[in-house]
């Protein structure tokens, strides 16, 4: 009987230790090995993960794209799960993981959806089009996109599995907040200022509200849907308005 091919969890952390247990948690019944790279914590995070039975690597905070790069070179098994500390893989997707990796025609990635969870709600509907490639070929693939906003690039075909992942993101409504300010100077950071950038705070929030609470049915989901489209719309107004500064102080440097 051919054995089933082996799966290398890799997560990267820095004071996950209220999320990260269920993270490992989540995916130990299906991975033969689960990566941790950590960036100096100063919680129980590390111990945790330890705990469970984690390979853990200590790693000084450079960039998202950089450091899941970190834990990608560290993974040893055919194909590897990325997944973050506050994500939690259900068990339905660890058997389709299973079931999928031991297919003749495997693709080389398979994207999967994200399913966020906030304010006591499960956003299932498509306002969140989140289905990022998370599972791949080891050998095949590597992290690529700009800081923040990493991604796995994957050297062949791409397929979908059906089954999600939870994000559990935010813990509150200041938390989230928190999340937007720091991201979108992370963002900001990666756009050169332009003579538009001032117009761009005003068009691409004002697209991206239509975009969540309309086009994508937003509304649908009531006060959580407005509040999800507001959020989204008020990320982008930040990241513009972080590079429109930077305009203004390269024109009038002090």
């Amino acid at each position: 009987m051919t054995a089933r091919p082996t799966v290398s969890l890799i997560v990267i952390t820095r004071d996950e230790e209220r999320l990260i247990g269920q993270c490992l948690k989540s995916a130990a019944s299906f991975c033969n090995e689960m990566i941790v790279v950590d960036s100096l914590s100063t919680d129980r995070t590390v111990q945790i993960a330890k705990e469970l039975g984690a390979r853990v690597f200590l790693q000084e905070f450079t960039d998202y794209v950089r450091q899941k790069q970190i834990a990608l070179d560290h993974a040893t098994s055919q194909w590897v799960l990325l997944l973050d500390a506050d994500e939690q893989a259900t068990y339905a997707l660890g058997r389709e993981i299973e079931e999928v990796i031991s297919a003749p025609n495997a693709a080389d990635g398979y994207r999967i959806q994200r399913v966020l969870y906030h304010l006591g709600h499960y956003y299932t509907r498509p306002i969140y089009r989140d289905r990022p490639v998370r599972l791949f070929r080891r050998e095949g693939g590597h992290i690529g996109g700009l800081d923040p906003h990493d991604k796995v690039i994957v050297d062949g075909r791409v397929g979908r599995l059906s089954s999600p992942i939870l994000h559990f993101s935010y813990r509150d409504i200041a938390d989230h907040v928190a999340t937007i300010n720091r991201f979108s100077t992370r963002a900001a950071a990666e756009i050169e200022p332009s003579a538009l950038s001032a117009i761009r705070m005003f068009t691409h929030p004002l697209w991206r509200f239509i975009n969540f609470y309309i086009v994508r049915g937003g509304f649908r989901d009531g006060g959580r849907g407005l509040y999800a489209a507001m959020t989204a719309a008020f990320y982008v107004f930040l990241k513009y308005a972080k590079v429109y500064e930077r305009r203004l102080k390269a024109l009038h440097p002090r």
